[in-house]
């Protein structure tokens, strides 16, 4: 399978490393830095499209892997195909190698409406399972509900020794003050209402300005500064930066057993 720069071909030891990452115990940084290992020798210019060719050319093999381990072969589909959904809008560098990894080996999971990450952990040390959410159209409360209700099952079967008890989240979907601009009513609302947030972080600001960039406007943060709103969410957006205040990243936790109820489960607290 060919990269982004036309004729590009991905290096058969660059989709080794792929493969043989599927239900591996390496954490996606270290299947990274192996991955990255395998196209050392290229120029420099030609390293992000050889890297590019192995994520999509693994994408096909590592969905029969994990269909192999115990993941129904709809929901290995699913979960690979963000791969070539983030190189498409965000490209290599704007998607991140360590979460094309996790997404191409099976580390992140997608479970209907919603993605789990295997392998997280609470600040405690306690096992958690990652939820991520992708970018596949409106956050509706009950095809969450589904998620959430159907995703223990299918992660215990497919990694038994990442069993956890919890979610987590950290997003700026869980930022405080979406409530406000959107109301109570608004999915991404009440998709926050299901954790609890932890203590804010020193970080919280500049990763939630730098997401919020991402997953609006599609753009990076200076160029989203300087857009134009369109939408409720947008303005509210770029009035809460023009008045220099900012957007923050924020996580989230909840008991496994008790978040699958339409987002009214736990309430929202700094």
């Amino acid at each position: 399978m060919t990269a982004d720069t036309p004729g590009q071909e991905a290096r058969p030891a660059s989709v080794a490393v792929l493969a043989a990452a599927v239900g591996s115990p390496d954490d996606s940084a270290t299947v990274a830095a192996a991955l990255a290992a395998t196209v050392v020798d290229a120029e420099p210019a030609q390293r992000d499209a050889l890297l590019i060719a192995a994520f999509r050319a693994s994408v096909p093999g590592n969905a029969a892997a994990l269909e192999a381990r115990g993941l129904p072969r709809s929901l290995a589909e699913a979960s690979v195909a963000d791969v070539d959904r983030k190189l498409d809008r965000y490209g290599l560098r704007g998607t991140g190698v360590d979460w094309l990894v996790a997404v191409a080996t099976g580390r992140v999971v997608a479970v209907g409406r919603l993605q789990y990450e295997l392998g997280d952990h609470l600040p405690d040390g306690q096992p958690a399972y990652g939820v991520h959410v992708p970018e596949t159209g409106p956050l509706d409360p009950d095809a969450c509900d589904r998620s959430f209700a159907r995703a223990p099952e299918v992660l215990r079967a497919l990694a038994p020794a990442h069993a956890a008890e919890r979610w987590q989240c950290r997003s700026w979907i869980l930022d405080p003050g979406l409530a406000t601009v959107l109301g109570p009513d608004a999915n991404l609302v009440r998709f926050a209402r299901r954790f609890r947030l932890a203590p804010p972080g020193p970080h919280d600001a500049a990763e939630g300005d730098e997401s919020v960039a991402k997953f609006v406007f599609g753009v990076p943060l200076a160029t989203a500064r300087a857009s134009n709103a369109s939408g409720r969410l947008a303005r509210a957006v770029l009035d809460r930066w023009a008045a220099g205040a900012h957007w923050t990243e924020r996580t989230g936790t909840a008991p496994r057993r008790l978040i699958a109820r339409s987002g009214q489960r736990v309430p929202c607290s700094a």
